[in-house]
């Protein structure tokens, strides 16, 4: 909040909350989301997240992940409901490690 009031960002709100609990009763609500930024645990996201987000219908998703596997399953579920990947970018958070994070940005077809 202090950093959205020293840029002068006034369009944009701010919520604490368990992410999937939030998520889905947004979606039940019929709120309208402009962008969702997802960074899910190793397990990924469920069916019940994921569906909200694609209920939303954001017209930017951003995941972020440390597990390529749950990344790649869910990635799948979002492509199959009306997104599309745009980019795809690995971070090395952890040199000298095999940890890698992948930032991947999606759009609405």
């Amino acid at each position: 909040r202090i950093n959205a009031k020293c840029n002068q960002v006034e369009n944009i709100r701010f919520y604490q909350n368990d992410a999937g609990k939030f998520l889905v009763e947004m979606a039940a609500q019929g709120a309208k989301v402009d962008v969702v930024l997802m960074d899910p645990p190793r397990s990924g996201s469920d069916e019940a997240f994921l569906s909200s987000v694609v209920k939303m219908k954001p017209e930017k998703v951003v995941y972020i992940s440390c597990n390529p596997e749950t990344q790649a399953r869910d990635l799948t579920y979002l492509v199959k409901n009306g997104y599309r990947v745009k980019k795809i970018q690995p971070v090395d958070m952890f040199p000298h490690t095999e940890h890698v994070e992948c930032i991947v940005s999606l759009v609405r077809k």
